[in-house]
């Protein structure tokens, strides 16, 4: 399936001497305003607070059958202490997921994602197909280091040192659309959120 572009691409907005801003020339961040396809991926990426509580629910059940099962549950002293190790780890991943929910509502009220060149200087996965995380150096003086992490289908069209031009929202470090010499990329809203209603 061809990724999703607009009619106008983009990263191929016209460099200052009249020419097609190739991926990894120098120039300035740019902004420009979130098209329609932004607005449906990063929407479908917010869990909402009713999703990080039916996350807590769901370990929560998960937690009470495994104490049912192994029969946990008559000694009192051994369920507070498994209860004193898990709450405050399902308490951190839900303030984390909160913490990401946050920052893609604020793109979204932004309304804005920056267009930027680059290269990328280095590629992290725990898996070698990756998900994983991308540190892409901006052309900017001075030069600085932005770290994404980006879905797998994104991870395995890239390679260390490509020249890479990229629109990105700023506060949750998505990438929207990538370009290089060999390829692009344009990121899909989740379709089942998407059919679920999710909106901006």
């Amino acid at each position: 399936m061809p990724d999703w572009f607009d009619d106008v691409d983009d990263l191929q907005w016209q460099a200052a001497d009249g020419g097609d801003a190739a991926p990894g020339s120098m120039g300035a961040v740019r902004t420009r305003p979130l098209n329609p396809n932004d607005l449906a991926v990063l929407a479908s990426m917010r869990d909402g607070c009713s999703g990080i509580i039916g996350f807590l629910g769901a370990m929560a059940l998960i937690i009470a059958i495994v104490c049912g099962v192994v029969g946990i549950y008559r000694d009192m002293r051994m369920v507070a202490i498994f209860a004193l190790c898990v709450v405050p780890v399902l308490a951190a991943v839900g303030f984390m997921m909160l913490k990401v929910d946050g920052k893609l509502q604020s793109d979204l009220d932004a309304g804005i994602k920056l267009i930027a060149s680059g290269r990328i200087i280095r590629m992290d996965s725990e898996e070698t197909a990756g998900p994983g995380f991308l540190t892409v150096a901006i052309d900017e003086t001075p030069s600085r280091e932005l770290k994404f992490f980006v879905e797998k289908r994104l991870y395995l069209q890239v390679k260390q040192d490509d020249l890479v031009r990229i629109a990105y929202v700023p506060l949750s470090k998505t990438i929207l659309q990538l370009r290089t010499e060999h390829g692009r990329y344009c990121r899909r809203p989740d379709p089942d959120k998407v059919g679920a209603g999710a909106s901006p």
